[in-house]
């Protein structure tokens, strides 16, 4: 394969639902991709692929970046379009899960493959060796196996499987490109039934089932219980069914029991009768509207199996077990799992057992080492933390000896005992500073004589993490739970933030609030970093150590500072919106400065205002600076997250940015240099011309608090500009940031010129505006509070009370910012969104 493999091109054999969603995430990448299917046996003949390209539109979350790519994929069919696949780098094989059909497949296209194609499939669990024996020898060499996850853009995980004659080069250069070009994380797993995520996260959802019946818990209860008390994804057990497709679960634990039959587990490969029930009656779950679960207008009804019929849902975790649940401490927590005789704990702790068994019996054959089965079954499932972490983090030799004491009192699944590695008395866990466990298989030591073969000891081995180039780009790769990350050398630091940098002359500023909300001190910090970046280093990086970059304000920190200043506070209110805090931690809809308002203490108003233009004045300096400012964000980046962001030199943005001024959604609007830069925008988009129709859409933007659910698509609502970058895997974002750091400096960076004559639309495109919003208004569509705002909102974008046309500083239009922030903040009706927000998580109309 050489140096210099590029995918340049990459071709998709199937239009199912994987394989369109591949070949979405390929055009994501800027990959030109084909997408192939059976001619149509009437009309077009690439009518079956355009009928996939149709059904991506409708997914949500959608599989595409922007709707704009979906055009780049280009249809394509098996009878007129085989010899264009001689000009693919990479050919990606996802048709059904039918050795026959694939075998059939194969030997149809490899007479059109290009010399130096990689041909993979996208099996969930078939042989590759046995797919690879349809594959002409001679280019087996460039066969193996790459199976993504559903939905491909936003699950991290691909697994990578060689065939026996797979070329090592040919691996090392596809994990590469999946790597830094398609932003995925990379687990190679050994080529057996399922590899590793399906493996094991199959036998979980099994282990589950099981225990559930075992000890009489409903659907709902189960997944109220397994789903974010345990760092699983909120669908949990039973939703994740309906949501993978009962069909397409049914076939993995098929595969399973038809070809692990020496798997200890096997007779637990089975499905219930109420599963095959469901299946034949074409209640395949999300897909068919209907599943374990059903929506019956706008209520949730669960599968009552004792009834066979559906029941509303009605999930209730014992309060006793909700409390070991919130631990923290997995040593705790495992601890009071198994000691607390509800059945509730009771099932808990046997799920979580039963797993722990089967991983460490099963390692050795299906993985390389400890930290691709975790990591597996984290970027696989979207488990917070893998099997192997939680043991390790819960005491390795305690959890031991509780697995074996129920494997010998016949509560396990399984009766054989845990591998001897596992309980050998120095061992603390899998994952040290030298690398993750591998368990290497024990080797015939040859002897002389009749003796044959002796087997020689096994020896412990710890394997570090790949060396392959592609993982210099991630300066702080994903973390194991425990595995500590030394952040560099402090700069200064306090409670709210941190400067540091990593030996060059680059500093980086992390914020270590919750959800890395803006308060006063942020604030503070970032105008000392700026100060600091000018006088010694050659740039600033905004960057966090985890997402998000910022979610806003912290609304019961609002909600002091308002009823301080008004002096009106009713009793029990702040102990009420504090439970209520906990509760939903920290939402998104705040921003633009109002976390800070909690320093008005004075209950002094105008000291409130003079907070504000502080955050204005934040922005100002990072849009000012004399060295560059880089914003480096992934996740949310909402309110004065955003705000911050679009007022640095450059963005650096993971395609997985979720960008947006959300402020009216707690009835206020953008008062940190929003309003004003969007203004400033539309302005420059006119170059002279009618600003109105530029200025319109950033309104609407703001005006409805619509979120970018991409960086592309950040891109097409402006918030990004052409210059800003785009990164697929979120663990380079520091380093590409860093990259155009040194790209700005080495043109001998000045910041921009101060525009002192901005055109604005004035009181002409005010009128215009609000005479849309009256028409809104009267149809129901929006409330007389959301008119308000609104009318605020394009009275500062359009410049106040002035004729069209008219030339203002950036000064104006923050002082129109923070002048109709004020009013909003003094309404009833504004301080009831906030409110409501803090309780329920969600925005209030009034």
């Amino acid at each position: 394969m050489g140096e210099n493999f590029v995918v340049r091109k990459a071709a998709v054999l199937g239009a199912g639902v994987m394989g369109a969603q591949i070949a979405a995430h390929l055009v994501n990448a800027n990959v030109e991709t084909l997408l192939f299917e059976l001619p149509a046996k009437e009309g077009d003949p690439n009518g079956n692929v355009k009928k996939a390209l149709e059904g991506l539109k409708k997914l949500d979350p959608s599989p595409l970046a922007s709707p704009a790519k979906l055009t780049c994929i280009q249809p394509a069919n098996y009878e007129q379009h085989l010899e264009k696949l001689r000009e693919c780098d990479l050919v990606i094989e996802a048709i059904a899960e039918r050795i026959d059909w694939k075998s059939d497949l194969y030997r149809k296209v490899a007479p059109h493959l290009g010399a130096r194609t990689i041909f993979a499939s996208n099996t969930s669990g078939l042989s590759i060796n046995t797919l690879a024996q349809a594959f002409p020898e001679e280019l087996r060499h460039r066969f193996c196996g790459i199976h993504f996850f559903n939905p491909p853009r936003y699950m991290h995980l691909v697994e990578l499987i060689a065939c026996a004659g797979t070329d090592a080069a040919l691996l090392d250069n596809l994990e590469e490109f999946l790597v830094s070009t398609l932003g995925k994380g990379v687990v190679r797993t050994k080529d057996t039934p399922n590899f590793i995520a399906n493996r094991i996260g199959v036998f979980s959802m099994l282990a589950t089932k099981h225990h559930a019946q075992a000890f009489g818990l409903g659907f709902d209860t189960v997944d109220a219980l397994t789903g974010r008390y345990l760092g699983r994804p909120k669908s949990a057990t039973f939703r994740t069914l309906d949501v993978v497709g009962l069909d397409v679960f049914a076939h993995v634990v098929n595969t399973m029991r038809e070809n692990l039959t020496d798997d200890p587990w096997h007779k637990h490969f089975e499905l219930p009768g109420w599963f095959n029930r469901l299946v034949d009656q074409g209640a395949l779950g999300q897909k068919a509207k209907r599943g374990v679960y059903q929506k019956i207008g706008k209520e949730i009804h669960v599968l009552d199996i004792h009834t066979d019929a559906y029941r509303l849902s009605d999930s209730k975790v014992d309060d006793a077990v909700k409390e070991i649940l919130r631990e923290r401490d997995w040593a705790k927590k495992l601890a009071g799992l198994r000691s607390n005789p509800h059945p509730q704990a009771q099932f808990l702790w046997a799920a979580f057992r039963d797993v722990f068994h089967y991983c460490a019996l099963q390692l050795e054959s299906i993985a390389d080492n400890a930290r691709d089965l975790d990591f597996a079954v984290r970027w696989g499932f979207g488990w917070d933390n893998g099997p192997f972490e939680i043991w390790q983090a819960a005491g390795w030799q305690q959890v031991a000896g509780w697995i074996s004491a129920d494997i010998a009192a016949g509560k396990s699944m399984a009766t054989v005992s845990l591998p001897a590695w596992v309980t050998e008395p120095s061992r603390a866990g899998v994952h040290t500073a030298q690398g993750s466990f591998a368990p290497s298989p024990l080797t015939p030591l040859p002897q002389a004589g009749e003796g044959g073969a002796q087997r020689r000891e096994r020896e412990p081995q710890y394997q570090p993490r790949s060396q392959l180039s592609v993982y210099r780009r991630q300066l702080f790769p994903d973390r194991l739970l425990g595995e500590a990350a030394h952040y560099g050398e402090t700069i200064f630091e306090n409670d709210s933030l941190r400067m540091w940098h990593t030996g060059d002359d680059i500093a980086i500023l992390s914020f270590k609030t919750k959800m890395h909300a803006i308060s006063n001190e942020v604030l503070d910090g970032i105008l000392r970093a700026v100060d600091e970046a000018e006088a010694h280093w050659s740039a600033l990086i905004i960057w966090q150590t985890e997402a998000p970059f910022s979610a806003g304000a912290h609304l019961l920190q609002l909600m002091q500072g308002v009823q301080e200043a008004s002096g009106d506070q009713p009793a029990g209110l702040f102990d009420k919106l504090k439970g209520a805090a906990q509760r939903v931690k920290y939402t998104v809809a705040g921003g633009g400065g109002l976390g800070e308002i909690v320093n008005a203490a004075t209950g002094n108003v105008p000291h409130v205002e003079e907070v504000v233009a502080k955050f204005q004045q934040v922005s100002q300096r990072l849009r000012y600076a004399q060295v560059p400012t880089i914003a480096a964000v992934y996740g949310l980046a909402l309110g004065g997250g955003c705000e911050f962001s679009i007022h640095c030199t450059r963005i650096v943005a993971s395609l997985e940015t979720y960008i947006g001024l959300v402020e009216v959604g707690v009835g206020l609007l953008p008062a940190g240099g929003g309003c004003k830069e969007m203004a400033l925008r539309a302005a420059n988009e006119a170059r002279g011309g009618d600003i109105f129709p530029h200025l319109k859409r950033y309104f609407q933007q703001i005006a409805m608090g619509e979120v970018a659910k991409s960086a592309e698509l950040a891109r097409d609502m402006g918030y990004l500009r052409s210059s800003d970058r785009i990164v697929l895997n979120q663990y380079e974002l520091l380093h590409v940031a860093k990259q155009e750091a040194l790209a700005l400096t080495a043109t001998a960076y000045r910041p921009p010129l101060q525009p002192r004559q901005i055109p604005v639309a004035g009181r002409t495109g005010i009128a215009t505006l609000k005479a849309a919003m009256v028409n809104m208004l009267e149809g129901g569509f929006i409330s007389e509070h959301d008119y308000n705002i609104g009318c605020r909102i394009a009275e500062t974008m359009c410049g106040g009370d002035v004729e069209a046309g008219s030339l203002v500083d950036e000064q104006w239009l923050l002082d129109l910012e923070r002048h109709h922030f004020m009013q909003l903040l003094a309404t009833e009706k504004t301080r009831a969104r906030v409110e409501y927000m803090l309780k329920n998580g969600k925005p209030l109309r009034n």
